[in-house]
């Protein structure tokens, strides 16, 4: 479980740390503050390694373009490439260091497996561009490497401190956007039923909504469609509403990562505010079921407030609001108790 991050350089954040992080963490600020920077963060810092990362950002930010200035140059705090971005997580008791910064200097070289011609091309673009240099250490183990660009194709060349330059698995971690991808839910949903554990997941659904009795996939016309059965009667999932839809789209995100963490963006978004209070008890049983560590950003004076009550062990929920102090953006932590007086006392926790 992460439980300090430290941020510097990164997008809009210059310079935060968030310490004694929980099982489950809810976050907040006024809009354009840096909330969901600091998920888009924490999942570069997993997800460090794969070129593929990149694209995700974007992606997540509704943007696209294979170019320095469209996938890099974002990245840096006021785009300035030549600053560092430093991310130091504390996760698992292991401090982990991840840095990024420009390198005009570097040109791809002995790939293997990669045809000259091709190495040819990175090498063009690279002169006439530049690559992206990245460190990562943590206890002992250590990574160097670099990013190129060739159009639409990112190339990665890394050296490890492991033998055969085995890199080292991070933990399973998703961040939450598309709620309504239903290939990723029909996929998800399959292996949760092959695991044994769709009772689990029925039971929770069955804490938000009484009436769901099951879920199922049919092939309709040679089409895999997801059904849910509610009072006896099939329908397609797309008719039981977004709630429902985001509520099996959550519960099978933290089921699915064990051990891992799933970043939710906007938690609120698509529910009704009498449903926060059954959302928090879904969350914290699932995710302690599953190891999962769940980090949640919202806007949401409700959401914020029906954690009252909701929380079994309140040992395991922090909230931070993220705000300015003077021209530094900074986090300021609450742990339950201190929110559940701030809530009593009537004053603005956003």
């Amino acid at each position: 479980m992460i439980t300090e991050i430290s941020i510097k350089n990164f997008k809009v954040l210059k310079n935060i740390e968030l310490n004694n992080l929980k099982r489950i963490t809810l976050v907040s600020g006024r809009n354009n503050i840096g909330k969901s920077t600091l998920l888009e963060a924490i999942f570069l810092y997993m997800d460090h390694s794969s070129g593929e990362s990149f694209g995700k950002l974007t992606s997540f930010r509704g943007t696209s373009g294979n170019t320095a200035e469209n996938l890099w140059e974002p990245l840096f705090y006021q785009m300035d490439t030549d600053t560092c971005i430093q991310i130091k997580v504390n996760n698992d008791n292991l401090v982990g260091a991840l840095q990024y910064k420009r390198d005009n200097n570097y040109l791809p070289s002995n790939i293997s497996g990669m045809s000259e011609d091709i190495l040819a091309q990175f090498r063009m673009n690279t002169k006439e561009s530049y690559s992206l240099c990245y460190s990562y250490v943590e206890n002992g183990y250590s990574e160097d490497g670099h990013f190129s660009l060739n159009g639409s194709s990112i190339l990665r060349d890394i050296k490890t401190s492991l033998p055969g330059n085995e890199i080292k698995l991070m933990k399973p971690t998703q961040y939450k956007v598309y709620f309504r991808d239903f290939l990723t839910i029909v996929n998800e949903l399959g292996k949760i039923e092959l695991s044994g554990e769709k009772s689990i997941l029925i039971k929770a659904l069955q804490e938000m909504d009484p009436l769901i009795e099951d879920i199922v996939t049919l092939s309709v016309q040679g089409i895999i469609q997801l059904y849910i059965r509610i009072s006896g009667k099939l329908m397609p999932l797309q008719y039981a509403g977004d709630g429902i839809v985001k509520i099996l789209s959550i519960c099978l995100s933290i089921m699915r990562r064990k051990g891992g963490i799933v970043l939710i963006d906007e938690l609120e978004n698509g529910l009704h505010y009498s449903m926060y209070g059954k959302l928090w008890k879904m969350i914290d049983h699932i995710s302690k079921r599953s190891s999962c560590q769940v980090i949640a950003t919202t806007h949401s004076y409700e959401l914020i407030s029906s954690v009252r009550n909701s929380i079994n062990n309140t040992d395991d929920f922090c909230y931070n609001r993220i705000g300015k102090n003077k021209d530094r953006i900074v986090s300021y932590r609450y742990d339950y108790s201190m929110l559940d007086a701030a809530l009593e006392a009537e004053m603005e926790v956003r």
